[in-house]
């Protein structure tokens, strides 16, 4: 049974012990545009006891705020009771909730009206505040009074920025106005959410969609060093569906920034992100800037070069980036070379070479050091591009030549 049956049979449940349930939120919201729906949430009337009596197979995921995580033929399903919220107290979360029998309270509560709609499983819409007319005119519309909404939870104000980018809409006039006066209360929020709503901006369909409503509102001003990244940047926001990791994609900003390697790792320190993508990420930017790509001019890239020193992946990943460097010329960079140039190469890496470290070192007679990493990749070069045979004679001789020459 497939994933929207399962939600329905939840639905029916319900409905049979006497309940109202609905289809509500995202899910309603992109199934009236034709979207792709990955995740359905369900709205009840039944408190959380009763959905715990009703569905033994469950995950008691938020009893507080009256959340309870079905499961049901091997779907994981959310299902909430109608609830209003009390007062924000962290910018954030309320500190308390009341369930209700209403929708419409439940629906109020929610933060843009393309969210706030509700639907039955026989496709009845539930829209008290026009959600279903913003997304024909593909507005985003804070539910009621916007500055309020954003004082509530001002994670909300990168949600806004979010939506558009991922849904190709605009805001609409009072909530954008609203954006821009709660701006500073960002700061107030755990930098990972932030964090993880500029991931899905860039990872969006019209990245600089979102970018520049970042630069119009001055969204990110209360946040160290984002708002000037993403203001200089957003020119060159078009180019990031063009790359397909998020690391890419900031790569791509912070080069576009003219922002340093080790600026790049101080932002991945700011937004917390994982080693390996702090990694990827500062080695992408040093790439970028070692070769100064200029914006829809290509130029040629010593690959063998790139290759030796840091392998066929990573240069995969930079060959994509500089294709998205120079989009508009895009047919004039060979997509072949590459992988010409990997297949060309008589060596490809130190493991291929006839010696190692220890050979180095009994045949040089020093101990080892920094000079073995050194002279091994000199080894490599000359014996991958400049046609020195990979015989251990050859190879031996060519480094204590080098040896000598660096006085090591």
């Amino acid at each position: 049974m497939g994933y929207e049956q399962a939600a329905v049979r939840i639905i029916e449940k319900l409905e049979e012990h006497g309940f109202e349930a609905y289809f509500v939120g995202g899910c309603v919201r992109d199934w009236l545009l034709g979207r792709t729906v990955h995740d359905i949430d369900i709205c009840t009337n039944a408190h959380p006891g009763d959905v715990i009596s009703l569905f033994p197979d469950h995950v008691p995921t938020g009893l507080k705020h009256g959340t309870v995580s079905v499961k049901m033929d091997g779907y994981l399903f959310e299902v909430t009771t109608f609830r209003t919220e009390g007062k924000y107290e962290d910018y954030r979360r309320p500190a308390d909730v009341q369930f209700v029998s209403d929708l419409k309270l439940d629906l109020e509560r929610r933060d843009f009206t393309i969210n706030a709609m509700a639907m039955d499983r026989d496709r009845r819409l539930y829209d008290p505040f026009g959600g279903q007319q913003d997304a024909q005119q593909q507005l985003i519309r804070a539910v009621g009074e916007p500055g309020e909404r954003f004082r509530e939870d001002a994670l909300r104000l990168l949600r806004a920025a979010r939506f558009a980018a991922q849904l190709g809409f605009s805001i609409e006039e009072q909530t954008l106005h609203a954006m821009r006066t709660t701006a500073p209360l960002l700061a107030h929020i755990a930098v990972e959410r932030v964090r993880e709503e500029l991931n899905k901006l860039l990872n969006s369909p019209t990245p600089e969609r979102g970018c520049q409503i970042i630069q119009d509102t001055s969204l990110l001003l209360a946040l160290p060093g984002l708002q000037q990244l993403f203001a200089v940047s957003c020119p060159q926001a078009w180019r990031l569906v063009h790359v397909g990791s998020v690391a890419q994609k900031w790569a791509l900003l912070l080069y576009a920034a003219g922002y340093t390697c080790e600026q790049a790792r101080q932002v991945c320190l700011y937004l917390r992100m994982s080693k390996r993508e702090t990694e990827d990420m500062a080695l992408y930017v040093q790439m970028l800037r070692e070769i100064g790509p200029q914006w829809d001019r290509p130029a040629p890239v010593a690959w063998g070069t790139m290759l030796l020193r840091h392998g066929l992946p990573v240069c995969q990943q930079l060959h994509e980036l500089l294709r998205a460097c120079w989009w508009q010329r895009r047919s004039e960079c060979p997509s072949e070379e590459l992988m010409q140039t990997y297949e060309a190469l008589p060596v490809k890496s130190g493991k291929e070479l006839a010696i190692n470290g220890r050979d180095l070192q009994d045949e040089i007679g020093k101990k080892a050091g920094e000079w073995v990493a050194h002279v091994l990749h000199y080894l490599l070069e000359q014996t991958a591009l400049h046609g020195l045979p990979n015989t251990r004679e050859a190879l031996i001789e060519a480094a204590r030549k080098e040896v000598i020459r660096n006085e090591y």
